[in-house]
C-alpha cells in the first residue's frame, strides 16, 4: 500500500516532489483536521511542537527543516524509507493518478513544438492538467540526483 502523505501548507514543492517520486501528497490549507488524515497516512510538518502531538495523537508524523526543500526531501525519504525513483504518474498539482491519452486528445492543450516532438502525453481527470517527458524530465532527474547525493 502507498504511503499517503499530508503537508501543511508551506511545504507545497515538498508535496509536488512528493507526486513526483509518485507518492499521493495532499496539502492542508488553513485549520489541520486531524480526522482527515488517513490512518496509513504520514503527516508532514515543520514544527515540532505539531510534531510532538501528532505523535502523542498515535499519528505517524516526520518532522522537516523549515525553509530547506533538499534538506526536507531527504528527510523524509531517509525516515520513511522511500524509493527515490522518478515515476510521474500523479497530477504535480492534486495528486491525482495520471491517464495516458494520445497526441490527438492532447492536440489543442499543448504547444504546437510540445505536440510534434513529444510521443508519450497523460492527463489529469480531475483538473485537466496535461503532462509529457520534455527536457524538464532530465532537469527533474539531474536536480533529484543531486539532491540524493546530499542525503
Amino acid at each position: 500500500m502507498t504511503t499517503k502523505f499530508y503537508l501543511e501548507e508551506n511545504l507545497e514543492k515538498l508535496a509536488r516532489w512528493l507526486r513526483f517520486l509518485g507518492y499521493p501528497a495532499h496539502v492542508i490549507k488553513g485549520k489541520v483536521d486531524l480526522n482527515k488524515i488517513k490512518p496509513d497516512g504520514v503527516f508532514i510538518t515543520t514544527s515540532r511542537r505539531w510534531y510532538e502531538r501528532l505523535n502523542k495523537l498515535g499519528i505517524r508524523a516526520v518532522l522537516v527543516p523549515r525553509h530547506d526543500f533538499e534538506v526536507q526531501l531527504c528527510t523524509v525519504i531517509k525516515t520513511l524509507n522511500l524509493k527515490p525513483e522518478l515515476k510521474l504518474n500523479l497530477c504535480a498539482y492534486c495528486s491525482t493518478p495520471l491517464l495516458f491519452v494520445s497526441r490527438e486528445e492532447v492536440k489543442e492543450s499543448v504547444p504546437e513544438r510540445v505536440y510534434k516532438e513529444a510521443t508519450d502525453f497523460t492527463l489529469c481527470p480531475k483538473c485537466g492538467a496535461v503532462f509529457w517527458k520534455g527536457s524538464h524530465f532530465e532537469r527533474m532527474e539531474k536536480k533529484l540526483r543531486e539532491i540524493l547525493k546530499k542525503c
